[in-house]
C-alpha cells in the first residue's frame, strides 16, 4: 500500500470536521461521510486500513483539544502530551469507526436490492452506531453529524425529534449520493436535495415582557496559577470585584464551574462566601465533598440545592488505570482529576421562588436524554462549564453549539456561565442573544424567559429515530432469515 492510499481518506477524514463551528462549512460533512460510505459499501482494496485512516482524521482533528488540556496543564513534555493524544485517538476510531466494516459482511449476506432498502438499513445501523457514542468509553457524544444544521432550516426538527433525526436524514442524503455515483445515476438530485438541507435560517430574538433579570460572572482567571499556592486570593479578589460590580436588578447572579479551587465545607469557602454581597442569589459552580468522594457540583445559595455532575471528562475528571498514571504527571494529582459520578436520578435545583432549573454541568450538555430528563419539570437552563480546558482549540466553539441545541431541543432558554468565555444568553430557538468572547474578565447581563411548555422531542420524540431504526433493521434480518428457511 502506498502512502497517497492512507493520505486520500486521512484528508476525507479531517475534511468533516470543518461543518462543526468554527468554521461551519456544513456541505463539508456530507463529503466526509459520503466517502466513509463509500469505503464500506464499495472499496475493495485495503478497505480497513483505510476507513481506519478517515477515524484518525476524523477524531484526530475533531478532538485535538485534548492534546491542550494535557500539555498545559499537565505541566509535561509535548512529547508525553502527543502520546497520550494519539492513543486517545486511536481508541475512539477503533471504538467508534472501525465496527462500520460490518455493515459490508451484513450486506453480503443479506443481499439487499432495492436503493431505497439499502439507504434505510445502512442508516439505520448508523443511528445504531452513533447511538453507542453515549454510552461506551464512559460516552464520548462529540462530532454527531446532525449537530451541523444548526443555524439551517433543517435545524426546526431539533424540537421535533432530537439531534439524531438529523444524523438520519444526512445519512440517508449521503447514501443517496453514494449509491447514485457508484451506479453511474445523474446526482443532480441528491446533490440538490443536500443543499437545500443546508439552507440558513436567520431567527431573530423575540423581545421578552417581564423577563427574568440576571448576571453571568466570567472572571477569567489564569488557568494554570488555579491549583497553585496563595493564588485563590487573587482568584477570590477578581470574583468579589465582579460581584460588587453585577447590577442591583439582577435576580439571579451566575459563577462558572468549579473557579474556586477548594470545597464547599471547607473554612476558605465559608470566609468567601461571608464577603459576598447578596449570596441569596447566587447560583454557582463549586466543588463539593460527601463520603469521601469528590463531586463536581451547582449550588443554589438560596434553597441550599446542589447538582453534582453525572458524565464526567476521561483523562479530565477521573482517570483510566488511575494507579499506573497518577504520580506520572503532575496533572493526574490535580483535586479535579479524580471526581465521582453524580448519582443518575438527581432533582433539579430550585431559584427565585421555588422555581425548577435544569443545572447541566460542563460534558453533561453533550448528553442530549440526561438533559431531556432535567428539562420535563424545568423553566430554564443553567449550563455551567470551565472551557478553559480547551485553550485556545476549536473545543469551546463545539461546546458553545451543542448548548444551542440542547436549548432548542427543550424549548428553553439556557444561561450559559464560562470561566473564560464564550459565555451566553441563548433564547429557545439557539440563538445567541449575546455573550462574553474568549478570554474576557467581564459580567454579561440581560434577561431571560421562563418556559414551562416542553417540545415534542422533550415528551416523545426523542425515541423515534431510534425506533425507526430498530424497526428496519429487525425486519430487515428478520426477512433474510425468514427467505433462508423457505
Amino acid at each position: 500500500m502506498n502512502i497517497k492510499s492512507l493520505l486520500v481518506p486521512f484528508i476525507f477524514g479531517i475534511v468533516g470536521i470543518f461543518s462543526f463551528a468554527p468554521f461551519s462549512i456544513k456541505i463539508l460533512i456530507f463529503i466526509s461521510y459520503s466517502y466513509l460510505i463509500y469505503l464500506i459499501l464499495y472499496e475493495e482494496v485495503s478497505r480497513f486500513i483505510k476507513i481506519i485512516s478517515w477515524g484518525i482524521g476524523h477524531w484526530g482533528l475533531g478532538m485535538s483539544w485534548i492534546i491542550v488540556s494535557v500539555y498545559y496543564y499537565g505541566e509535561t513534555s509535548i512529547a508525553l502530551s502527543f502520546f497520550i493524544y494519539i492513543l486517545l485517538v486511536i481508541i475512539l476510531t477503533i471504538v467508534f469507526t472501525y465496527p462500520l466494516i460490518i455493515i459490508r459482511t451484513i450486506l453480503n449476506k443479506i443481499q439487499i436490492n432495492k436503493d431505497l432498502h439499502l439507504i434505510l438499513f445502512v442508516s439505520s445501523i448508523l443511528i445504531v452506531s452513533e447511538f453507542t457514542r453515549y454510552f461506551l468509553l464512559n460516552g464520548v457524544p462529540w462530532l454527531i453529524p446532525g449537530n451541523i444544521y444548526l443555524d439551517t432550516l433543517t435545524q426546526n426538527i431539533y424540537p421535533l425529534f432530537g439531534v439524531t433525526s438529523a444524523s438520519f436524514i444526512i445519512y440517508i442524503l449521503c447514501l443517496y449520493l453514494v449509491i447514485s455515483y457508484h451506479k453511474k445515476r445523474k446526482l443532480l438530485i441528491p446533490i440538490l436535495l443536500i443543499l437545500i438541507s443546508v439552507i440558513p435560517n436567520h431567527k431573530q430574538v423575540i423581545e421578552i415582557d417581564k423577563g427574568v433579570k440576571i448576571s453571568i460572572i466570567q472572571p477569567s482567571s489564569d488557568p494554570f496559577l488555579k491549583y497553585k499556592d496563595n493564588y485563590y486570593k487573587t482568584i477570590e479578589d477578581n470574583l468579589i470585584r465582579l460581584l460588587e460590580s453585577v447590577s442591583d436588578e439582577s435576580e439571579i447572579v451566575v459563577i462558572p464551574e468549579a473557579e474556586l479551587p477548594y470545597y464547599i465545607k471547607s473554612n476558605n469557602f465559608n470566609r468567601f462566601i461571608n464577603k459576598v454581597p447578596n449570596k441569596d442569589k447566587l447560583i454557582m459552580g463549586a466543588w463539593d465533598i460527601e463520603n469521601n468522594s469528590t463531586y463536581n457540583s451547582i449550588y443554589s445559595f438560596k434553597y441550599k440545592d446542589s447538582y453534582k455532575k453525572m458524565h464526567l471528562v476521561p483523562f479530565g475528571e477521573y482517570i483510566p488505570f488511575i494507579s499506573s498514571l497518577r504520580g506520572v504527571i503532575d496533572f493526574f494529582d490535580l483535586p479535579m482529576s479524580n471526581v465521582s459520578h453524580g448519582p443518575t436520578n438527581q432533582k433539579n435545583i430550585r431559584i427565585l421562588e421555588n422555581i425548577n432549573i435544569a443545572a447541566p454541568i460542563c460534558f453533561d450538555i453533550a448528553f442530549g436524554n440526561s438533559i431531556r430528563k432535567m428539562n420535563k419539570s424545568s423553566l430554564l437552563m443553567i449550563n455551567i462549564s470551565n472551557d478553559t480546558w480547551f485553550g485556545n482549540s476549536i473545543g469551546p466553539y463545539h461546546h458553545l453549539s451543542i448548548t444551542r441545541i440542547r436549548s432548542i431541543e427543550n424549548n428553553k432558554w439556557t444561561i450559559r456561565s464560562t470561566n473564560d468565555g464564550i459565555s451566553a444568553i441563548i433564547d429557545n430557538n439557539g440563538t445567541i442573544v449575546s455573550k462574553l468572547d474568549k478570554g474576557i474578565s467581564g459580567i454579561l447581563e440581560g434577561e431571560v424567559k421562563l418556559i414551562d411548555k416542553s417540545s415534542f422531542y422533550n415528551i416523545y420524540g426523542y425515541l423515534l429515530s431510534y425506533i425507526i431504526s430498530f424497526i428496519i433493521i429487525f425486519i430487515t434480518l428478520l426477512r433474510y432469515i425468514w427467505k433462508k428457511l423457505i
